[in-house]
């Protein structure tokens, strides 16, 4: 009974080893590998190191363009031979020039040697300043897809500046170009980059029948390319009230001429109204240059004894200056007492000046006229009209030109003395002068001038 006891006890140990070496001799379960994916996940699994290499050797293309695309100015000067421009990559360039009223211009376009012609393209476009070349050009969207060079003849409706707007076809790679801009008839004229606008002063007008204010100016600087204008103010008013007049036809001479910025000549008081234009009423934005002939920066010592401000024949002299200026005959004394007024010296130096600083965006330059009572020494007789007033200054604030003195005209960059007295400075009477000056001639000099300093 016992020995079968102990083969039992022996069974059941042997059968027990067994198990264990089963258990020990299973393999494990199998791991996952990616645990993070769940069944049924789309995330694809890591590239391969051979997947990854050939990645690296392809080409990937360039990545979109930022709408708009960039802009970039340069300007272009009449040539008939080529430049080479380059249009970086999401960029647009705008070439900007200056052309005369009717002036026929060829404009010739290639891509460089280097460049690929059938995998480039180029839209060409030309507008005004003002306006988007795209949606407004005044020359319809041309593209230009051939290595053959494209010409396009086109006349300027009007003087001033133009630009010439290119982009790429495909934006997103740079392309290399040549372009000419010819001139092919009214060469030898010239426009300034921005119109002019002539501002009179006291008594100042447009016209009156056949008589102007700036006698044959505007049609003389015309003559010779530019684009000029005349402002029409009240002839008798404050500085206040002519600058509010002023700053309206400015806006609206603007919008005409598709012109980002306006280059002022003023006479006079409209001097003063232009600054106050410019510096009280924001217009420094819109004025590229203001020249100011015989302009009264720190008033008139005439304004001061007319009014009774500074001893002196006052009534006298203020009779004088209303029958000069006609307000008399024309039933506006109190508007010229508020001219006047405006041009104090007192009034000018401690209100306007003060209350009116330059505006560092526009240039301002500016002309004095000078006269004197014998011609002598001088350059210019005093009209026999103004003899009185110029022989009163004279005593008062020295050398002048029988209603500024030269003292009060400067103002910005000085560019000296013209022989004229206050009417031949305009041309008046009717286009005579005195012998030494030519105002149709200096009026066309301030042009030129201009012109030089990219105005």
């Amino acid at each position: 009974m016992n020995t079968m006891r102990v083969l039992a006890l022996m069974l059941l140990l042997t059968l027990s080893a067994c198990d264990e070496q089963s258990a020990t001799n299973t393999p494990p379960p199998e791991q996952d590998l990616y645990p993070e994916l769940e069944e049924n996940d789309d995330t694809q699994l890591p590239p391969s190191e051979l997947d990854e290499e050939v990645d690296e050797e392809q080409e990937l293309p360039p990545p979109d363009c930022e709408l708009p695309l960039a802009q970039r100015e340069q300007a272009l000067s009449f040539s008939p031979q080529s430049q080479r421009y380059a249009l970086e990559r999401c960029e647009e360039l705008r070439l900007r020039f200056v052309a005369v009223a009717g002036q026929q211009l060829s404009i010739a376009f290639r891509f460089a040697p280097s460049e690929d012609a059938d995998a480039r393209g180029v839209a060409l476009a030309l507008a005004y300043p003002t306006d988007e070349p795209w949606s407004q050009a005044l020359l319809s969207e041309i593209s230009v897809s051939s290595s053959k060079a494209t010409v396009v003849d086109w006349v300027a409706p009007r003087g001033g500046e133009f630009i010439i707007a290119l982009r790429a076809l495909e934006p997103r790679v740079p392309v290399h170009f040549e372009l000419a801009l010819e001139c092919m008839s009214k060469c030898e004229q010239s426009a300034t980059r921005y119109p002019i606008l002539l501002v009179h002063g006291w008594t100042g007008w447009d016209s009156i029948g056949p008589y102007q204010y700036f006698f044959r100016v505007p049609e003389h600087l015309r003559e010779g390319g530019a684009e000029a204008h005349v402002a029409s103010l009240d002839p008798y008013n404050s500085v206040t009230v002519r600058a509010e007049q002023l700053a309206q036809q400015i806006d609206a001479l603007l919008a005409e001429q598709h012109a980002q910025k306006l280059n002022i000549i003023a006479h006079s008081q409209g001097g003063l109204d232009a600054r106050r234009a410019i510096s009280a009423l924001g217009y420094g934005d819109r004025i590229g240059a203001l020249v100011t002939i015989s302009t009264p920066h720190r008033g008139t010592p005439l304004s001061d004894v007319a009014l009774g401000i500074l001893p002196g024949e006052a009534q006298e002299a203020l009779s004088f200056l209303l029958n000069l200026l006609g307000a008399i005959a024309v039933g506006s004394e109190s508007d010229a007492l508020a001219s006047f007024g405006s041009l104090t010296e007192a009034w000018v130096q401690q209100e306007f000046n003060p209350q009116h600083p330059d505006d560092p965006r526009v240039s301002y330059l500016s002309y004095a006229g000078r006269c004197c009572a014998t011609g002598e020494g001088c350059g210019d007789l005093c009209d026999v009209e103004i003899q009185f007033t110029h022989h009163l200054l004279q005593a008062l604030a020295g050398d002048n030109d029988g209603v500024v003195p030269v003292s009060s005209a400067v103002w910005g960059e000085y560019l000296g003395e013209i022989p004229a007295d206050h009417f031949d400075q305009v041309g008046q009477l009717a286009g005579v002068t005195g012998p030494n000056f030519n105002h149709l001639e200096f009026y066309q000099s301030v042009k030129m001038l201009l012109v030089e300093r990219g105005f």
